[in-house]
């Protein structure tokens, strides 16, 4: 191409084409320079646009007398009408000048409109009068306009219904997670705030039949999980619904999720971590997870959903899980695996409803019939007419357009059966807790995670959730391989001289009784916190426990002289030499004793019962039965006024009302067996295990 023919080719008007096409400005259609920004009115752009300059410019000279003169209401307050304009009315005021009818600001703020009051309805734009003079679509462009103009911006804590026409002040952040498995949810940041970055997530609030279907549960799983609050938990910082859809925004931005940080063995960002730090990091992973999930539990939540690939991971190796799997809206926007389900579930979400015995042995998996060889008979046309690989035939049915023809090539989709939430329950969130913690030793310990998927897995054939395969990896129907494996850890463990795997064959015991088949012999949450905190304070250097002074518990008595002040005060309960086993012991028991914390009356309140009352007419608490006699001696449930939500939200909108009926925020748990008699058991109810003695030479710091 000649100089000639480029100089014709690249000029102004073909530099402009270019930045309305791909939204670049730049030198040439090649090499885009630099990127269009997107105007963002916001309140200090309004600020600087709208000064009493500008207004007196947009104004004729009669009419600028007014603008010092009281308003028309002047009983009410001391303004005059440019003090109005400029601190209530700047936007109505731009708005105006837009579209050429500056004067009649006079009628706007003798209606004592202002900026609150966007956008204004037809029927209030009327009311103006602005059609009426000289432009007849001057109320059309009004309304439309005031969208241009009308920006709210997103705030933490805050939810906004936003209008069809209206601008969601938010700009796409163009970088993609080191982890490619994670969820398709799109990165964002507020306008002039680029380091600012949020996770959006977008959910449907209906179907076609009903586009309002589920707007309720979103509203009500939003509110609850703004409740829950926990450092360990991502967050909703903000909600907002436009055109039939809900977003959340949360500040925590994973990186990696669980599974995809152990699968890469070495993540850059471990690796920047010195490595005597990388141990303790892990080691701080697991009492944070167990304080979080205590915490769930304290709150009348069960997790439900918790297993590696619903865990995430930010670039500062902050670890979370990503959202509470019990609230079903946040389970729409993902794409579940129901073998990542089948393979971290607990055993009795696996087998009959029918009572067993505790000393019964691994129930059978939910296996798959056998697919028998079937006798194909070909016709003249050699075509085989089995039952396994024929095609379908082309039907027709008697209508007048194609709706009915079925071609072949895809078969109609199944209805999505509801979610069953029989076996939710505490319990079941320890077992799954259990299978992550060995699964973090294991990366710990730089095992191969398909060593121990190899190691653990038995050739039987399984069909979950309509996935088939021919080997069965999950835990509930492999305890005795998985207990295998853990000796194999602890053997490891042994062999290694640093400070941290000296904690490892304690953690150990705690993860078997995680992993007990009875579901009533497997620790709390709080009890698997709590003793993963003496562990790691009595049995290793840990610099810092990032959830030692477990300040998300609820209703926590805060005395001095309490028990649970020797959770809080970490500094005091390092010992000066190491314990044995049989001093272990007795800190076990003494943990156990100040487990047993009073909630007072007032503290009750916090609870979120308002929240879990509007659950009954849903299956997500399925079998929660009241406090058992001997559980109502230490907790006190308040049914009284729920506390205040700190939460505020922005018209247009209406909360929905909860339902009346009270349900207990407790969730099931046996009589039988009381906090205070749990111990960990193993798999097998009938195998003993033993600590062997640590033999390596042990430095304790002060």
């Amino acid at each position: 191409m000649s100089a000639r023919t480029l100089t014709n080719v690249v000029n102004d008007q073909t530099v402009a084409l270019n930045a309305l096409i791909y939204g670049y400005a730049g030198h040439s259609l090649v090499t885009p320079q630099h990127a269009l920004q997107q105007i963002w009115w916001t309140e200090e752009r309004i600020n600087e646009k709208v000064t009493p300059d500008f207004i007196t410019s947009r104004l004729r000279p009669n009419e600028r007398e007014w603008l010092h003169r009281p308003v028309g209401f002047g009983d009410l307050t001391d303004d005059t009408y440019i003090e109005w304009i400029l601190e209530k009315a700047r936007r109505l005021f731009l708005i105006l000048a837009e579209i050429g009818e500056s004067d009649r600001i006079f009628a706007v703020v003798e209606r004592a409109w202002d900026d609150a009051d966007l956008p204004l309805q037809m029927e209030d734009i009327e009311k103006l009068s602005l059609a009426n003079r000289r432009d007849d679509q001057a109320n059309a462009r009004f309304y439309h306009t005031q969208f241009s103009f009308l920006l709210r911006v997103l705030r933490e804590g805050v939810h906004i219904d936003y209008a069809p026409n209206e601008e969601i002040p938010l700009e796409y952040v163009m970088e993609l997670p080191p982890a490619v498995s994670l969820q398709h949810w799109s990165r964002v940041h507020l306008p002039k705030k680029p380091n600012e970055v949020y996770v959006r997530r977008k959910f449907s609030l209906g179907t076609p039949d009903s586009p309002d279907a589920y707007v309720d549960d979103y509203l009500m799983d939003v509110e609850s999980a703004k409740m829950v609050g926990h450092d360990h938990i991502a967050p909703v910082w903000a909600s907002y619904t436009a055109k039939g859809t809900g977003f959340t925004l949360t500040n925590f931005v994973g990186q990696h999720t669980l599974k995809t940080f152990i699968d890469h063995r070495k993540p850059l960002q471990y690796q920047r971590v010195p490595k005597p730090q990388r141990r303790y990091l892990v080691l701080n992973w697991l009492h944070c997870l167990a304080d979080a999930v205590a915490t769930l539990h304290q709150s009348g939540f069960c997790h439900s959903g918790i297993r590696p690939s619903n865990i995430i991971i930010d670039e500062r190796n902050n670890i979370a899980f990503s959202d509470i799997a019990s609230l079903e809206t946040f389970q729409r926007d993902k794409k579940p695996d129901p073998m990542d389900a089948y393979v971290y579930g607990a055993p009795e979400a696996h087998i009959s409803t029918a009572p067993s015995e505790p000393d019964t042995p691994a129930p059978a998996p939910n296996i798959g019939t056998v697919r028998k060889p079937s006798s194909a008979s070909k016709t003249s046309a050699g075509s085989s007419n089995s039952s396994g690989s024929q095609r379908q035939k082309l039907t027709k049915t008697p209508t007048s357009d194609f709706s009915g023809f079925n071609f072949g090539f895809r078969k109609g989709k199944k209805p999505v059966k509801p979610r069953s939430r029989i076996h939710d329950s505490e319990q079941a969130d320890m077992f799954s807790l259990g299978c992550v913690f060995l699964e973090l030793v294991t990366f710990m310990l730089k095992k191969k995670p398909h060593e121990f998927i190899k190691h653990r897995s038995s050739k039987q054939k399984i069909n979950a959730g309509g996935k088939n395969s021919r080997v069965d990896s999950s835990y509930h129907a492999n305890l005795e391989r998985v207990e295998s494996w853990m000796k194999v850890i602890e053997d490891a463990a042994l062999a290694e001289k640093e400070d941290a795997f000296r904690a490892m064959p304690y953690i150990m015991n705690l993860i078997r009784g995680m992993l007990s088949r009875n579901p009533n012999m497997r620790p709390t949450a709080r009890d698997a916190r709590d003793r993963l905190l003496d562990i790691l304070l009595n049995y290793t250097s840990i610099p810092d426990v990032h959830c030692g002074a477990h300040k998300h518990d609820i209703g926590v008595a805060t005395s001095s002289n309490s028990g649970s002040d020797r959770a809080s005060t970490i500094s005091s309960l390092r010992p000066s030499s190491v314990s044995t086993m049989s001093t272990m012991s007795t800190i076990s028991t003494a943990s156990s004793d100040a487990d047993t914390i009073r909630f007072s009356t007032t503290s009750s309140n916090m609870r979120v019962s308002s929240i879990l009352n509007s659950y009954t007419d849903r299956s997500t608490l399925s079998g929660i039965s009241e406090l058992d006699d001997d559980d109502a001696s230490t907790y006190t449930v308040g049914r009284s006024t729920p506390a205040p939500i700190d939460m505020s939200y922005e018209s247009p909108r209406r909360a929905p009302q909860p339902p009346t009926p009270p349900v207990s925020p407790r969730s099931p748990k046996s009589p039988a067996s009381p906090d205070l008699d749990r111990s960990p058991s193993p798999s097998s109810s009938t195998a003993t295990y033993k600590i062997k003695p640590w033999n390596k030479p042990f430095l304790l710091l002060p």
